[in-house]
């Protein structure tokens, strides 16, 4: 007798991750045929403003398609194996910490975001791969700042050494994740739905699943806490040099 238990429920996992994949493609696909028909078929490039909103409308979504294939892939290396050959160099996180926050100035600056960075040793190093570590920067501040449009948002991001690890969290003060939806946001294409964002392009539902598995990939550990409209605070704890 052999257990297939195991391998069924990777193969459940495969097949909902392509279905889930194909969906968040279609969309975007779907939107940018109907526009390339209308551009076409009705003579709409002789009009040089509306071929140009429609053309910027594909462009927007075909950016949309890159970030999903981009994480898809990112995924793809983190449970394939790669992560048992990572490139574990010393890193200072400030550094790291620093080129996320540079990448999406224009976005804390439309929004009006305040960033506070709480480090008591700015040189603080980590030991671990730096590609990996800015994905996880990015997308955790890149999250509060897309679940949290409106302004005003509060982000901080600390880490500190306690004992033989090093601790580090983000945390916001915007509107927070309600506690059904907590267990499951590290899932892959999971999104909390907010009345706010019906109108925003979507995230690609990839970037806290990537997250987390980079952290695991690095032996770490990854929890949240959420007091709607007070603080949501993710929890990293990380041996002070990976293996």
């Amino acid at each position: 007798m052999h257990d297939m238990t195991a391998e069924h429920q990777l193969e459940q996992v495969r097949k909902d991750f392509v279905a889930n994949a194909s969906h968040e493609l279609r969309t975007p696909l779907a939107i940018i045929q109907g526009y390339l028909e209308n551009l076409l078929d009705n003579d709409l490039i002789v009009e040089p403003e509306m071929a140009r909103r429609f053309l910027m409308i594909m462009r927007k979504h075909t950016d949309r398609i890159s970030h999903i294939v981009e994480d898809m892939l990112v995924i793809s290396r983190l449970e394939s194996g790669v992560a048992n050959t990572l490139k574990i160099e010393p890193f200072r996180i400030r550094s790291c910490v620093k080129d996320v926050l540079e990448r999406l100035e224009s976005v804390i600056q439309n929004q009006n975001a305040e960033i506070i960075v709480m480090m008591p040793n700015p040189d603080l190093v980590m030991h671990g791969d730096r590609f990996y570590w800015t994905q996880v920067f990015f997308n955790l501040v890149e999250n509060a700042l897309k679940q949290n449009p409106c302004g005003g948002l509060r982000v901080e991001i600390g880490c500190e050494e306690i004992g033989q690890s090093i601790r580090v969290w983000v945390s916001d003060n915007g509107v927070g994740i309600p506690d059904a939806d907590l267990p499951h946001i590290f899932r892959r294409f999971f999104r909390v739905e907010k009345h706010h964002s019906q109108q925003e392009i979507k995230g690609t539902g990839l970037g806290l699943s990537i997250v987390k598995r980079a952290i695991e990939a690095h032996a770490g550990t990854i929890g949240v806490t959420s007091v709607p409209g007070s603080e949501t605070k993710f929890l990293i704890m990380m041996p002070k040099e990976s293996h």
